[in-house]
């Protein structure tokens, strides 16, 4: 009976195996409701309140939004007033005064900011004045934003919307996607890009080349439903193709392009939802900024599309100057246009926030590479007979204790070991084999931790460059952030945090090597993403010395350049020279104020 009853159960077991096996893709994606879309965005809206101690969404419009408008609020008010929120008066008076009193050296910004009164329903003429100037100053960005301004019907002297699309459209690569440099198309520009060509689509050249983005976005989606980014798993870029495809129309639920593995795009940006209804950049970080508002406004493209409505940046509250005109030779998009009147009615925003609301502005999370340091470790450059130094404050490395970790691990080993065989010596298994398998279990544990390269934080950070058995030549390198030089206690007044210094380096060496090499020497915190050893060819440096990616705008991180060039391969694939001249440096225009020269 037994068995026969076993052999029962087994039966249930495969039919059940082989028929979901039998269900088609489409079938095992599970659909996320509208309501559950609006859950979403009302856990980031309550979050924000939470965060900015507001009651609604209009005294958040009228406070934090207005004061942080033309540095961290931007998006927030362009997503809102494509939500339903008509006054943004606050914001336009804000963004007004902020631009009367800053001269805002980026082209690309210059657009966003255009595109943010266009929002707010401005009438003022920076929206068309900037254009002539902007678009196409800054590369493949400025030729995106200065598109998504002359789609809402703005126009300027030297180009019409025609003109620009021709330009993007001849900017393709081969494999499909758009990048700001390289040799291959980038997830977060093509999805960009798409975003701006998707009112052109009625032109045949237009719609070809979309449909190739869109295979290539398509081949680059992972299982999950989302993406990478520099090897890194983010929801930032899963938000951008949202966001395009609900700009064209496409309901990601039930295309087949985008669902893998049972997970759609939404799956692929919810995974990194935090209880407090913001989103984290990596799985296991906190708060970050700038993945919670580009989740914020992705949802609220992709509900718009459900509505009928048009895409995020064409905006339902652009005010045209009554003398605009198309100039000849450009078509204006045909797109859906919905004004904000059809959609005064205050949203309802439900609650989705649970556990305790975090602020963290910043992804603090490390990968088995990053470097860290103390906080109170601040470097300052000195001079020493005629070469440069490194001294830091608060913190002698020469002064730490040395001392090795590994036979701390290996004693906490032995003392599991042995507890363990008391509790079986207790429970009356006293058989010699199982105090043989735990010794032998307990042996090979303390042979792989002898053989592995244990460091405590004091000696990782060993104060000495390391000695190298075979040189094969010397290079020097630099840290420095003169764009943001002072404007924090953490960033050194003159942007030097490490001035020009000299490292030997072994055949087969990288740039992230030697970036390394310098953070164990003298202190210095680095956070990098990406792979690791042999294999770190895709490392992404996002963080030096606590200043990171996003502190300073949308456009802003490190780059590194060498002899003076910006290298078109990752740090970890860049292999060394004698002679080598490098220079990690901060930027808060994607490069371009930093005059960068690109490896061709």
């Amino acid at each position: 009976m037994r068995n026969k009853a076993h052999i029962s159960f087994l039966c249930i077991v495969m039919t059940l195996f082989l028929s979901l096996g039998c269900v088609p893709m489409e079938a095992q994606c599970s659909e996320h409701t509208a309501e559950e879309v609006a859950d979403l965005i009302g856990g980031i809206v309550d979050y924000k309140l939470s965060q900015c101690g507001a009651g609604s969404i209009e005294e958040w419009l009228g406070g934090s939004i207005a004061e942080g408008a033309g540095t961290t609020s931007d998006w927030y008010a362009l997503a809102l007033s494509q939500y339903g929120y008509s006054d943004l008066s606050a914001y336009e008076r804000a963004l007004t005064e902020y631009l009367s009193g800053n001269n805002v050296l980026s082209a690309t910004s210059r657009e966003k900011y255009a595109l943010g009164l266009a929002a707010a329903g401005s009438r003022n003429s920076y929206v068309t004045d900037i254009l002539d100037s902007s678009i196409g100053e800054q590369g493949m960005m400025s030729w995106i934003y200065g598109l998504h301004v002359l789609n809402n019907g703005y126009t300027c002297t030297k180009f019409s919307t025609d003109s620009v699309v021709d330009t993007i459209l001849s900017l393709q690569y081969p494999d499909g996607g758009w990048a700001l440099f390289g040799e291959y198309g980038d997830i977060d520009v093509t999805a960009m890009t798409v975003q701006a060509l998707a009112p052109h689509t009625g032109r045949d050249d237009v719609s070809g080349a979309v449909d190739r983005a869109l295979d290539f976005l398509s081949a680059k989606q992972k299982d999950n439903g989302g993406y990478e980014s520099f090897g890194t798993p983010n929801p930032e870029s899963t938000s951008q193709v949202l966001t395009a495809v609900s700009a064209l129309g496409i309901d990601c639920r039930y295309d087949d392009r985008f669902i893998k593995d049972g997970h759609d795009l939404i799956d692929g940006i919810v995974e990194y939802r935090l209880p407090d209804g913001s989103f984290c950049h990596t799985h296991g970080g906190g708060t970050n900024e700038t993945a919670t508002v580009q989740a914020f406004y992705s949802f609220i493209a992709f509900e718009r599309m459900t509505e009928g409505r048009s895409p995020l940046l064409v905006l339902d509250n652009r005010v045209l100057p009554h003398n605009t005109e198309e100039h000849t030779g450009s078509v204006q998009p045909d797109v859906q246009q919905t004004t904000a009147a059809s959609h005064t009615e205050s949203k309802a925003v439900s609650s989705a926030r649970t556990g305790t609301v975090t602020t963290s502005a910043k992804t603090t999370s490390t990968t088995s590479l990053s470097t860290s340091a103390s906080a109170a470790a601040k470097t300052s450059a000195v001079t020493v007979t005629g070469t440069t130094a490194l001294t830091t404050e608060k913190l002698s490395l020469s002064n730490r204790t040395k001392g090795s970790a590994k036979p701390a691990v290996i004693i906490v080993i032995i003392g599991s070991a042995a507890v363990i065989s008391l509790i079986i010596f207790i429970l009356g298994k006293r058989s010699p084999k199982n105090f043989l398998f735990i010794a032998l279990i307990a042996g090979a544990a303390v042979i792989v931790v002898l053989l592995t390269d244990i460091r405590s934080a004091d000696e990782y950070y060993s104060g000495g460059k390391k000695d190298k058995d075979s040189v094969a030549g010397t290079v020097t390198m630099e840290i420095r952030c003169d764009t943001i030089a002072g404007k924090a206690e953490h960033i050194p007044a003159d942007g030097i945090i490490l001035p020009p210094t000299a490292f030997d380096f072994e055949a087969g060496e990288t740039v992230f090597d030697i970036l390394t090499e310098a953070a164990q020497t003298y202190g210095i915190q680095v956070e990098n993403r990406g792979s690791a050893g042999g294999a770190h060819g895709m490392v992404y440096i996002a963080g030096i010395n606590y200043i990171y990616e996003y502190d300073f705008g949308d456009l802003s991180g490190w780059v590194y350049h060498v002899n003076g060039i910006t290298p078109s391969r990752g740090c970890g694939e860049y292999e060394l020279s004698d002679g080598d001249r490098i220079e990690w440096l901060y930027t808060c225009e994607i490069g371009h104020d930093l005059d960068e020269v690109y490896e061709k």
